[in-house]
């Protein structure tokens, strides 16, 4: 009897794991960097809070930091102003009650304008963007951020919001559009003068072997002008004797003139008295 042949097993497969891509961690509200309508984000809505808890000095450095101002603007006196933009911005922001997204959202908006105002991301070499071209961007951007209508708009700010916002910059940006532009745009002039002023030596004092010694101002003393055993001296009463007919003589001078002051002013009253009886008597 013939048995069919078994053929060999095969050897099984060992199932292969495919790697598994790391997922993207979703973005927090507090720590996006850019929205879906394109705009970037300097500083995250959790950096905003973080600048808004502490107080001046910590701010300035806080956001310095965060911008990296330093190595942006080397020079110290347009580092500081462009701070100080970004401060006050975010200082009004927080006086109006808007949210740390909010205000992250309004600094955005006005870098935007100051780097459009100054033409650090253009080729204009001569000038930046004039005030109606940013106050034009200005709206635009603000309206995207105002308006419900996903992606290319969204609702950030509330109608009563934008119109505050937009008086703020109208008040502050945009009434002095020319001399925020100068200071981002212009470096600061230094001008060191130097003078060349000659100095006099001094004269060379005299020879000391050629000193005399000046007699003596002050009388010798004598036993006349010793004190007499009251504390004072003749002299001493001699002036003080003196003194008080000096007062004298000065109280006498004043009341005479006060007599003859007083006659004067008598004088002139009769007469304009008598003027007036005059003119009265004619009527």
């Amino acid at each position: 009897r013939n048995l069919p042949r078994c053929s060999p097993m095969a050897p099984k497969k060992v199932p292969v794991e495919e790697p598994v891509e790391p997922e993207e961690p979703e973005l927090v509200e507090g720590d996006e960097s850019e929205l879906e309508t394109g705009l970037k984000l300097p500083l995250t809505p959790n950096d905003v809070g973080r600048i808004w808890a502490l107080d001046c000095a910590g701010q300035s450095k806080l956001l310095t930091e965060l911008l990296g101002l330093e190595a942006a603007h080397p020079p110290v006196a347009r580092r500081e102003i462009i701070c100080d933009f970004h401060l006050f911005n975010l200082s009004h922001a927080k006086m109006l009650c808007l949210t740390q997204r909010q205000g992250a959202v309004f600094h955005a908006i006005m870098a935007v304008i100051l780097d459009m105002m100054a033409g650090w991301n253009t080729d204009r070499d001569s000038q930046g963007a004039t005030a109606a071209e940013c106050f034009k961007e200005f709206q635009r951007l603000l309206l995207n951020h105002s308006v419900n209508d996903p992606p290319k708009r969204l609702m950030i700010f509330g109608g009563a919001q934008a119109r505050r916002l937009t008086d703020y910059t109208s008040g502050t940006l945009f009434k002095h559009f020319l001399l925020y532009q100068f200071c981002a745009r212009c470096e600061r002039d230094v001008e060191t003068l130097r003078f060349s002023v000659e100095v006099e030596r001094p004269i060379l004092p005299p020879a000391l072997a050629n000193a005399r010694q000046k007699p003596s101002r002050r009388p010798q003393q004598t036993p006349e002008n010793a004190d007499d055993g009251t504390g004072a001296s003749t002299e001493e009463k001699t002036a003080g004797g003196a003194g008080e007919d000096l007062s004298e003589e000065i109280q006498k001078v004043v009341e005479e003139k006060l007599r003859m002051t007083e006659a004067r002013l008598e004088a002139k009253l009769a007469e304009r008295e008598q003027q007036f009886m005059e003119r009265l008597a004619k009527k």
